[in-house]
């Protein structure tokens, strides 16, 4: 039967898998361009730009996964509304975006990329407003801690 504590090791396991997803494309990122994009002469020029930006991207996403393990971590321990999972999603948010801006600079070169900045940059609107009600109610978790 599935339960809490299944989908939260899920979740683990799926968030270590990309990160070692990730690990792999980084070092092997010119032969991954080939194979997706080919040899062709019009691939063959934005190559160097496609390698620069699956690097650049490579910074927010680990620190986006980092982040998130943390956050699984923590709710795994029952820790939930707490200031420092408050933190994590406002890292995670800020990454989201921060992917975003190096898709649309991207989107300049490959256009595709455009799909890619609209997805981080509504990701990162949501999980802002996932943090703003995570302070809300780390807010009224406090409240209720004084009333007692």
């Amino acid at each position: 039967m599935w339960n809490k504590s299944k989908s939260l090791m899920l979740s683990i396991f799926c968030t270590r898998l990309f990160l070692v997803l990730l690990a792999i494309v980084v070092v092997f990122a010119p032969q991954v361009i080939r194979w997706f994009f080919g040899e062709s002469e019009a691939m063959l020029s934005i190559h160097g730009y496609l390698r620069a930006t699956i690097y650049t991207e490579a910074v927010p996403a680990s620190a986006i996964l980092l982040c998130l393990h943390r956050l699984l971590r923590n709710i795994r321990r029952n820790m939930v509304f707490e200031e420092e999972n408050i933190r994590l999603l406002r890292v995670i948010s800020w990454g989201c975006i921060a992917a975003g801006i190096v898709a649309l600079v991207s989107a300049f070169y490959y256009s595709s990329f455009w799909i890619v900045a609209v997805a981080c940059a509504f990701f990162g609107l949501i999980l802002r407003v996932i943090k703003n009600v995570f302070e809300q109610a780390l807010e009224i978790k406090n409240e209720n801690d004084f009333t007692i």
